[in-house]
């Protein structure tokens, strides 16, 4: 790959700014778009996950998303954890909410624009910010029961050992604390490696419907020259992948420990197109794919609200 990554931390933080007027639009359409989207999904899926949520592409967005997430701790006397983070640029929208303190960790280190972020949210939010390159499932800097907040983006569907992960967020964790969580696209939903669909729609699920050489041939046909560090053919590269349904992820979540205080379920506008117009590939994969559920193919991502559980005496 020739960069490092294409776009700077500022740059980010812009692109993923909101109006007020377009989220409070949400706010109010939200509740009709989960009856919108839940007829896409069976009556088996929707009593076995139980979604809080669903919905059709879009509807949270990025300032909704932090306040759904810190909303059930007291913000103002938090310490943050925000889970691999990459450039850092997630970082300033927890900033905003003025925590206590945040800890940033990844496993890879942009040293620059940390430095950066943690000038920039000191001078102008006063918050303090702490950067570490570490690996999610191995922070021993951090003393057991000290994070009132854990948070990632993006993070947990590129975790190959996301118990680890998960383990180790418990333990920094305190009694009471939160893990919120949005991951995707899924494994198995329409580019679920974050690769195939290119090329055109039929190629959507190649990543599933493929073997290993055809896979490879597709992936180095359609490889850009520009592609960086964060993007779908680096992650294929590197196999960054979990590989799990949201099924799966929430029996994980439960074995560690954790409630599931809220699951709010996303669908892929390009798989649901995919499973009416490409009717016959679909049922192929479904063939192929016996061990999941025709829903496992048309969920494109999850956002979770995580509770470890107080001690009881």
């Amino acid at each position: 790959m020739e960069n490092y990554y294409n776009i700077s931390w500022l740059e980010q933080d812009k692109l993923h700014k909101t109006s007020i007027v377009k989220r409070l639009f949400y706010f109010f359409i939200r509740p009709l778009l989960s009856i919108y989207a839940s007829q896409f999904l069976s009556p088996q899926t929707l009593k076995i996950l139980q979604p809080s949520l669903i919905l059709p592409g879009r509807g949270m967005p990025l300032e909704t998303r932090r306040l759904w997430g810190s909303a059930l701790c007291k913000i103002r006397e938090a310490t943050i954890l925000v889970q691999g983070t990459g450039t850092g640029w997630d970082v300033i929208s927890w900033a905003r909410l003025k925590p206590r303190k945040i800890i940033a960790t990844d496993l890879f280190e942009f040293k620059d624009s940390w430095n950066e972020i943690t000038y920039y949210c000191k001078k102008i939010l006063n918050v303090e910010i702490e950067f570490y390159q570490s690996p999610l499932e191995a922070h021993s800097f951090l003393k057991d029961e000290s994070i009132d907040l854990c948070a990632s983006d993006a993070v947990f569907e590129h975790c190959q050992d996301l118990k680890s992960v998960l383990k180790e967020s418990f333990r920094v964790l305190k009694p009471g604390g939160i893990l919120y969580a949005t991951y995707g696209p899924l494994w198995f939903c329409a580019g679920g490696d974050h690769f195939s669909g290119r090329g055109g729609l039929q190629n959507a699920f190649n990543h599933l419907l493929l073997d290993s050489e055809e896979y490879m041939k597709y992936f180095v046909s359609f490889l850009q020259t520009n592609e960086d560090f964060q993007s779908g053919g680096r992650y294929v590269e590197l196999d960054l992948f979990s590989r799990l349904s949201t099924q799966e992820y929430c029996e994980l979540f439960h074995e560690i420990g954790f409630q599931i205080k809220d699951l709010i379920l996303q669908l892929d506008p390009k798989s649901l197109v995919f499973k009416t117009e490409l009717s016959e590939i679909f049922r192929e994969l479904c063939n192929k794919k016996t061990n999941k559920s025709e829903d496992d193919f048309l969920i494109s991502a999850n956002l979770v609200r995580l509770i470890k559980p107080s001690r009881i005496y």
